[in-house]
């Protein structure tokens, strides 16, 4: 919890949910993404493109209705380097008012969907993070030539 006490970050977290908050340990994680030659098995794949806000949300087999998300945000601390030598995070940089239903999440039609401008990769060092709201679509950005795994802290942010 000690990067929680960080100057300046509990205030953001009260204005960005407009009340006060709790970190729930048990929906934050310490987490390990493999650079894909070090991948442990031949199926395994990154995190896919998805919404933190989707947390314990049933979604209906087909798409259509609108689905309240879950109230949360995400600070997300990576543990070593990343985003150019081990996988990092890419969003799309532009605030969705609702859950994208599990089938509108395929890569290809994101990229149709969003202009290229709207993807973002950034680099991170040991030290920095992300506070994103629960409506960012993200997901683990890696490509075939990072040499190295990434560990990463993810803590959620409730409403008190």
């Amino acid at each position: 919890m000690a990067p929680l006490s960080a100057p300046g970050l509990g205030q953001l977290f009260s204005e960005a949910m407009g009340c006060e908050w709790t970190c729930n340990m048990e929906q934050s994680w310490v987490r390990k993404k493999f650079a894909p030659p070090q991948a442990p098995a031949p199926e395994y794949h990154p995190q896919s493109w998805h919404q933190d806000g989707a947390l314990g949300v049933r979604f209906p087999l087909e798409s259509g209705s609108v689905i309240p998300m879950t109230e949360l945000l995400t600070c997300w601390i990576p543990l070593n380097r990343c985003g150019s030598d081990s996988p990092g995070l890419e969003f799309v940089r532009r605030r969705q008012e609702a859950l994208l239903h599990f089938t509108e999440l395929d890569d290809s039609a994101l990229r149709q969907r969003f202009p290229p401008q709207e993807f973002w990769v950034p680099e991170l060092e040991l030290g920095d993070g992300l506070v994103f709201l629960n409506s960012v679509l993200h997901r683990t950005y890696a490509r075939p030539e990072m040499p190295h795994n990434r560990l990463s802290v993810e803590y959620r942010i409730f409403p008190r």
